[in-house]
C-alpha cells in the first residue's frame, strides 16, 4: 500500500495496488481509486460502500478514509495535489461531494479505458498521465452534487486524533502526549482507537510507520538504519519484528524482491 502518512503537498502518483487494507487516515492531496477486479470496502468520512469492478471513489483533501479488502481486489490509485487539476482546484479546497462513489464506469467504457491509460503513462510520461486524469475528472465531477466543506467533522475527536497523528507519527508519541496536546483524557482517547479505528494505539502508529518505511525501502537507496529511525521506531529490533509480522519478510528481503515505485 502506498504511503498516506503526512500532511505535505504531494505531486502526482498513479499506481496499481492489490488487496488494499489500510486504517483511517487523511492527507491534503486528492485521492482517486478505481476497481479493476474484485470488491473493496471504502469508508470516506461517515460513508461506507463496497465498490466493485469499474466503480470509483474520490477522496477530497483532509477527508478521513480507510480501505478494507475482504477478498481479492485490484485497484488503480491516483494521488495528486489539487493544483494538478486546475479547473477543479477551488472545488477540492472548499467543497465536498454529497456522495463520493461513482458507478458510471460500469456503463461508460471510456472511463475504465481512461484509468488504464492514466496508469500506463504514469510510468512513461507524467504529463500524459495527468492529461488522462483530467479527462477522468471531466467524466466524474459533473455527475456529483457538492456541498460546502463540513467543518463540523473537523471538530470530531476521531478526526482531531487522526489529523494530529498524521503530522507527528515520526516523532516519539504516547497516549499521554496526545491527550495533553488535544486536551482529552488518555483513557478516552484509547477508547476512540478501539471503537472508531478498530485497533489499539500502538497498532495504529506502527501501521503508519511501517507504511512510511516500506515506501523508503522501495523508492530510495537510504540505509535501513536511517529509514527506521526516520519512521519513528525506537529500535531496529522493534522495527524488524514489526515489519516481519506485517509483510512476512525482513526489510532487506522486501527491498530485494520488490521493484521500485514509479
Amino acid at each position: 500500500m502506498r504511503p498516506f502518512y503526512e500532511n505535505k503537498q504531494v505531486g502526482f502518483q498513479c499506481f496499481l495496488c492489490k488487496d488494499i487494507t489500510f486504517p483511517a487516515h487523511l492527507h491534503n492531496a486528492v485521492e482517486l481509486i478505481f476497481i479493476r477486479e474484485g470488491t473493496l470496502e471504502v469508508t470516506i468520512s461517515n460513508q461506507t460502500r463496497k465498490i466493485r469492478k469499474d466503480e470509483a471513489a474520490i477522496i477530497f483533501p483532509d477527508m478521513v478514509h480507510s480501505y478494507l479488502a475482504e477478498a481479492s481486489c485490484m485497484a488503480v490509485i491516483c494521488i495528486f495535489a489539487p493544483a494538478h487539476a486546475k479547473e477543479y482546484y477551488q472545488l477540492f479546497r472548499k467543497q465536498q461531494p454529497e456522495c463520493p462513489f461513482f458507478s458510471s464506469g460500469t456503463e461508460n467504457p471510456d472511463i475504465p479505458f481512461a484509468f488504464d491509460r492514466m496508469l500506463h503513462y504514469a510510468e512513461q510520461s507524467r504529463t500524459v498521465s495527468e492529461a488522462w486524469l483530467n479527462l477522468i475528472l471531466a467524466y466524474l465531477i459533473p455527475e456529483a452534487k457538492f456541498t460546502a466543506r463540513n467543518r463540523q467533522e473537523d471538530a470530531d475527536v476521531g478526526y482531531q486524533l487522526i489529523s494530529y497523528i498524521s503530522l507527528h507519527f515520526q516523532e516519539p508519541l504516547t497516549l499521554e502526549r496526545i491527550a495533553r496536546e488535544l486536551h482529552f483524557n488518555k483513557y478516552y482517547i484509547s477508547r476512540i482507537f478501539t471503537q472508531k479505528l478498530h485497533c489499539n494505539f500502538h497498532e495504529y502508529i506502527n501501521r503508519l510507520r511501517l507504511d512510511y518505511a516500506a515506501r523508503q525501502l522501495r523508492d530510495t537507496d537510504c540505509h535501513i538504519t536511517d529509514i527506521w529511525q526516520e519512521a519513528g521506531f525506537e529500535s531496529q529490533k522493534t522495527f524488524n519484528r514489526t515489519f516481519l509480522a506485517c509483510y512476512r519478510m525482513t526489510p532487506s528481503q522486501y527491498r530485494r524482491v520488490l521493484p521500485p515505485i514509479s
